[in-house]
């Protein structure tokens, strides 16, 4: 058994007109859209965790929708294993945001996925498109999932470097994402092998409102100082979008392994 430390924050940031965000926190997650900045903290003992951001797609109008039925979706697995529930939890989300989009006059809306899964001393994530998940040990920070995006494509394929994906022109067109009809393609989500938890651990999730404000040596340098408790990491973390222009809505958690 372990416990955590656990702070979540999603913002608007300084462009957007709204927060089309969402996150998972045990079963937490922000219900009203018109609240375009949360914090919540969450530091009970549990025998596993559960944690996601979801980045919705699709506009002012429906842009929160998608990331909001995730979220609300996953409440239903908050007790189950997700290494066994995962598809299911998938197949039944992009049902719903597929439904969602036809009862409003078949609008294009989707959602990306992170999620985090912590039982038995065990990390498990999986994702659907470019929000990430980070575990920073020992003085590193190690991505623990895989972007669906085109530039990222290009990279497997070989035809770009990995260093050329920041400045490339599909670094932000996604591949695959929650609220494809299943008729177009089939969601196979990245999903990481589990990872051994230890005392220290922190792990990191995020929409790319970060990502795309703040490097990973950034990241890595601000997750080192051990003064500073998750509440203050996630502040430091926003700050730093906001300093670097902040885009794009930014939904950041962060967890701690004490």
């Amino acid at each position: 058994m372990f416990d955590v430390e656990c702070s979540a924050i999603t913002y608007i940031g300084l462009v957007r007109e709204k927060n089309e965000d969402n996150y998972y926190v045990n079963g937490k997650y922000r219900d009203d859209s018109s609240i375009s900045t949360e914090g919540f903290i969450d530091n009970a003992s549990r025998n596993s965790y559960l944690y996601a951001i979801c980045d919705g797609m699709g506009g002012e109008a429906f842009g929160d929708l998608a990331s909001l039925i995730a979220v609300k979706t996953l409440l239903s697995y908050q007790d189950t294993d997700l290494r066994q529930t995962i598809t299911e939890y998938i197949d039944t989300t992009n049902r719903l945001i597929c439904d969602a989009a036809k009862n409003n006059g078949n609008v294009k809306i989707g959602t990306t996925l992170a999620l985090l899964f912590l039982v038995n001393n065990n990390a498990y994530s999986y994702n659907i498109g470019d929000s990430r998940i980070y575990l920073f040990r020992d003085g590193n920070l190690y991505l623990m999932t895989e972007d669906h995006t085109e530039a990222q494509r290009l990279v497997r394929m070989g035809i770009i470097k990995q260093e050329d994906v920041k400045s490339h022109k599909s670094k932000n067109k996604l591949t695959q994402h929650l609220g494809i009809d299943p008729n177009e393609m089939i969601i196979e989500p990245y999903v990481s092998e589990g990872v051994n938890i230890s005392k220290n651990d922190i792990f990191l999730i995020c929409s790319d409102g970060l990502t795309d404000m703040v490097s990973d040596d950034e990241i890595a340098v601000c997750l080192s100082d051990e003064t500073k408790n998750t509440t203050d990491l996630v502040k430091v973390l926003a700050a730093k979008t906001q300093s670097a222009g902040s885009k794009d809505n930014a939904t950041i958690i962060i967890i701690k392994v004490s």
